[in-house]
């Protein structure tokens, strides 16, 4: 079976090919696990959701909520806790799982607060509930990651690997001030892959990503992730403890090629026809990352509106922690296109920090500065044809059906 996996993580082709029941996968997704109670299917012990569901509701990403007295309400947002070289907290681990089985006490709990920051922006303050728990060790500072929506999952995994590669430019060789890099992960096998999902581009297909959320939010062994404990650490005794040591993986390669099967056909074909005026959007220099196609050839590459490399983007948006290779202020360039814009409580950034979209390009920074200052220079109208663009790119997608019924 982890060979099978293995091959499912390396090559994303070989994925689009597999025939599976679209209902096998929805029923995946909606699925609430439950504890260890047999010797399969057994969530945590410590987890973050009992189902993926709750947080890609109908394959929809974070929903987040901002109450008039700065209260955050969300389902979706986790907290990541690696340092600056991408290494968990000793005690806590890599994610911090604010729900555990029955007999295992949970890491902690997170309150959110809206607060004002220069320009009237709003960033989230996050406030870290443990029960008699050691604190953070050095350099271990909360970092927020709101659930993606997977409405451009399918394209991002169609993309060419060979198409990334030819817009990576690390040292800025052609000199127009972008610097993007493609985020090369390691796979199990000891090879590389360019790595394209996840905000900091950690994980090189869906299936590679299905796995992973499984294990680190759910608590669910896989053919990749064999671990019984998830993100338990050497230190959290009765975390281990619960874990069962030995039997079948919890999810098993069927169930990962469904639900893989599942996110990839949540992905439509954009209608560009009826888009606005892209003017304003190429004027400010937005289409340098937001590259609207990957390939020469639309056929081969649909249009999604992201280079899918890591960027260095300042100081504003910096995470507190790296993740693999990528630093605290790198981030992959969010794909624009899809059906998003549509969902209620949908809001931008790594974090949800953004409730419009002028909020998320007023956070632009570093590589995307330049960018940043020209949308702010553009006239009223200017900025208003601007968004409205990115607003037509975020709903050109038509819904899924399971998506559709669900509004």
């Amino acid at each position: 079976m982890r060979r099978l996996l293995i091959a499912m993580i390396a090559g994303a082709a070989g994925m689009t090919g597999v025939a599976v029941a679209q209902e096998d996968g929805l029923s995946l997704l909606k699925r609430h696990w439950t504890g260890a109670e047999t010797a399969s299917d057994g969530l945590g012990p410590l987890y973050n959701e009992a189902s993926c569901h709750a947080c890609h509701w109908f394959g929809g990403g974070a929903r987040v909520r901002q109450r008039p007295d700065g209260e955050v309400a969300a389902a979706g947002l986790l907290v990541r806790l690696t340092d600056a070289a991408g290494q968990g907290d000793p005690h806590y681990g890599i994610q911090l799982q604010n729900k555990a089985v029955t007999g295992v006490e949970p890491e902690g709990v997170v309150s959110l607060r809206a607060v004002k920051v220069l320009d009237d922006l709003t960033q989230f303050a996050i406030l870290l509930r443990r029960r008699q728990a050691p604190a953070l060790a050095a350099g271990h500072i909360p970092s927020l990651r709101a659930a993606p929506s997977l409405d451009a999952a399918g394209v991002i995994e169609r993309a060419s690997e060979a198409a990334i590669l030819k817009l990576h430019d690390p040292d800025d060789a052609d000199g127009d001030g972008i610097s993007g890099r493609a985020h090369m992960v390691k796979l199990p096998d000891g090879g590389e892959a360019v790595g394209r999902f996840n905000w900091k581009a950690t994980q090189p297909t869906i299936a590679a990503q299905v796995a992973t959320a499984f294990q680190f939010d759910m608590g669910l062994s896989t053919p990749l992730y064999l671990s019984r404990a998830g993100d338990c650490t050497v230190r959290q005794t009765d975390c281990l403890d619960a874990a069962k040591a030995s039997g079948a993986p919890d999810i098993d390669d069927q169930q990962i090629a469904s639900l893989t099967g599942l996110v990839q056909s949540l992905s439509g074909t954009a209608d560009e026809a009826g888009l606005p005026s892209s003017a304003a959007f190429q004027k400010a220099g937005c289409d340098s990352c937001h590259v609207p196609s990957l390939d020469d050839d639309p056929a081969a590459s649909p249009p999604l509106y992201s280079d899918l490399l890591l960027h260095d983007m300042g100081p504003g948006l910096t995470s507190h922690g790296g993740e693999g290779d990528a630093s605290a202020q790198e981030w992959r360039t969010t794909p624009l296109v899809g059906w998003r814009g549509h969902i209620v409580g949908h809001r931008y950034l790594h974090d949800g920090r953004a409730a419009n979209i002028d909020e998320a390009i007023r956070w632009h920074g570093g590589e995307a500065q330049r960018a940043r200052d020209a949308y702010l220079a553009m006239s009223a109208i200017e900025r208003l044809e601007l968004t409205a663009f990115v607003q037509a790119l975020l709903t050109a997608m038509p819904l899924p059906p399971i998506v559709a019924e669900a509004q």
